[in-house]
């Protein structure tokens, strides 16, 4: 018996024009961000030197025919950040949109940028809220576990807060964090340590989406500029991040004192 998995086709490589390739970040993306800026950069980089890289690979979409990105996020935006005119390679795969969902997934776990476990529970969740017209699960327990090393506690308890929010009426969040908080303000339940770290991961997610790209271009040229930021927002705070980065205790006294940024 085939799988869902294995009844994902590959049909072709061939060229097309960037304009002709879209993303659904939403459904096929996995990540935290779309894409690391860092990364785009590099593959920028690379492309304006050597052309063409490897092929991006696309679904087709049954229903619209739109060739949708569930492998090569950031060699798309890596070309469209080189200004890319020529056609670029792509394997075209055609199947049911279940399948698409959990080949990229795989594919996103053999990245060069490996997801985090934040990445990974939130995937499972995501897959856990799928149903089909008779509210029935999309995905089975084991190929969720199989997709994102989630374990099958996890993913129980995913589908039991399913429910739970269901009942009440509450829509499904999009990250297990989210879910989690949902949960827990309806039972008055205390955080655990793990779902305590899951919500630290959260908000640096969400701290990250506003300023993270901003930071990281400071912190490339203007370093200065974003010691005075931190100051004026954190006050004293930043000699206890300074002291966190360095990894040794922050004495006032030091004569290397002015080697620290911060």
């Amino acid at each position: 018996m085939k799988t869902q998995e294995q009844s994902l086709t590959r049909i072709r490589k061939t060229r097309v024009a960037l304009s002709e390739i879209h993303t659904r970040p939403d459904e096929f993306q996995h990540r935290a961000n779309e894409t690391e800026e860092h990364h785009v950069n590099e593959l920028a980089d690379l492309i304006k030197q050597r052309g063409a890289i490897d092929p991006i690979e696309v679904w087709r979409d049954p229903e619209t025919g739109a060739l949708i990105v569930l492998d090569g996020h950031h060699r798309l935006a890596g070309y469209r950040r080189a200004r890319w005119r020529k056609k670029v390679p792509v394997v075209i795969y055609e199947g049911p949109k279940r399948a698409a969902r959990l080949h990229a997934l795989k594919e996103n776990a053999k990245s060069r940028l490996p997801m985090t476990n934040t990445e990974k529970t939130n995937a499972a969740w995501r897959l856990v809220c799928e149903q089909d017209g008779d509210k029935k699960y999309v995905y089975s327990k084991r190929e969720i576990m199989q997709h994102t090393g989630v374990s099958g506690g996890t993913i129980a308890n995913m589908r039991r807060t399913r429910k739970y929010l269901e009942q009440d009426d509450i829509p499904l969040p999009k990250s297990w964090w989210q879910a989690l908080m949902e949960k827990k303000g309806l039972t008055q339940e205390p955080l655990t340590e793990d779902e305590h770290e899951k919500a630290i991961d959260e908000f640096a997610r969400r701290l990250d989406d506003k300023i993270g790209g901003e930071i990281s271009k400071a912190a490339g040229t203007y370093w200065e500029a974003l010691e005075r930021v931190l100051t004026k927002r954190l006050g004293p705070t930043t000699r206890y991040l300074a002291d966190y980065w360095r990894d040794e205790p922050f004495d006032s006294g030091d004569d290397d004192e002015d080697e620290c940024p911060f």
